[in-house]
């Protein structure tokens, strides 16, 4: 099995990033995660401090560049989450005012270091927490632009949703040969809203991927779609909120009639019923949602 480790470390997203490795289509790897930058880095000795200060001058550090063989732009690129593996420590971060915070409710800086093990977080002596580890930044290379790591959008990037996590499959639409993947931001576990900007738990470890050409994307397809053995949703990230949440839904509807063959109409009074749609994170420069709704509510699947 291919491993790929933290030696090169992208903090944004575009066509011009060298790639580090080549996968085969439908090739299961491992990505080691690089930790964020924080309050960890000061129990260091002080040479260790500037040189983790150094290398991680940016947000959401991605391992690598990787190139899906196969893959053309149009392609619909599949990405598989396998099993993941955290790391010991973690740590959450909170600068006092973000977006989700406003400055009047003058919590002051707050920040915590935390050990990992066993499947549990110490979050305090008398509580732990279930990890329940996810990948908060997926993405590709976007058609035009380039984003630094803190930025979601059609190219998925930094959704910081929980639904990415091992048994997903992310959808999304390739605009470069290759497909260009990025992968980091481990996190231990994170609440709705990612409200204290640094977290959840940032965390690092080790994730299995599998990353395969599902063949041309759908035409209908603008933002990056997910698939669970439960459900299918889409995701969208955008500002205000409420556009991240019109785009996830519209993206949703427009799957759903290609899909399992049920009007625009028909599935929009259905999703009525059963949507399930959430801020996954308010604190980024654009805000995600995601919308999905349980496949047991949709008639058998066309294609």
């Amino acid at each position: 099995m291919q491993r790929i480790g933290k030696d090169v470390l992208y903090f944004e997203t575009g066509a011009q990033n060298k790639v580090t490795n080549r996968v085969k289509s439908g090739e299961t790897f491992e990505i080691q995660t690089q930790l964020n930058a924080g309050p960890w880095i000061d129990k260091l000795p002080k040479a260790k401090q500037a040189y983790w200060h150094k290398r991680l001058y940016g947000g959401n550090p991605a391992s690598g560049c990787v190139y899906v063989k196969g893959v053309q732009p149009g392609d619909q690129v599949a990405i598989e989450i396998g099993s993941i593996d955290l790391d010991p420590l973690g740590y959450t971060k909170f600068g006092g005012w973000n977006w989700a915070n406003p400055g009047w409710l003058n919590t002051g800086v707050q920040q915590k270091i935390v050990k990992i093990a066993h499947g549990e977080i110490d979050w305090s002596p008398k509580l732990k927490l279930r990890a329940q580890p996810m990948l908060g930044f997926i993405g590709i290379a976007p058609k035009h632009e380039r984003f630094h790591n803190g930025w979601a959008g059609t190219h998925a990037g930094n959704m910081d949703a929980q639904e990415m996590t091992t048994g997903t499959t992310l959808l999304l639409r390739a605009h470069h040969p290759g497909g260009l993947l990025h992968i980091g931001d481990m996190h231990a576990i994170q609440g709705d809203g990612e409200i204290c900007g640094a977290g959840g738990i940032e965390a690092s470890g080790r994730v299995l991927i599998t990353a395969r050409n599902a063949g041309k994307a759908p035409k209908s397809q603008c933002w990056p779609r997910f698939e669970t053995e439960t459900h299918i949703g889409a995701f969208a990230a955008e500002r205000p909120a409420e556009d991240a949440f019109r785009h996830a839904l519209c993206e949703l509807i427009r799957w759903i009639e290609d899909d399992f063959g049920l009007p625009k109409g028909e599935a929009y009074m259905l999703l009525g019923q059963v949507l399930e749609a959430r801020v996954t994170a308010f604190v980024n420069p654009t805000y995600s949602y995601v919308a999905k709704v349980n496949k047991r509510f949709l008639p058998p699947r066309k294609r």
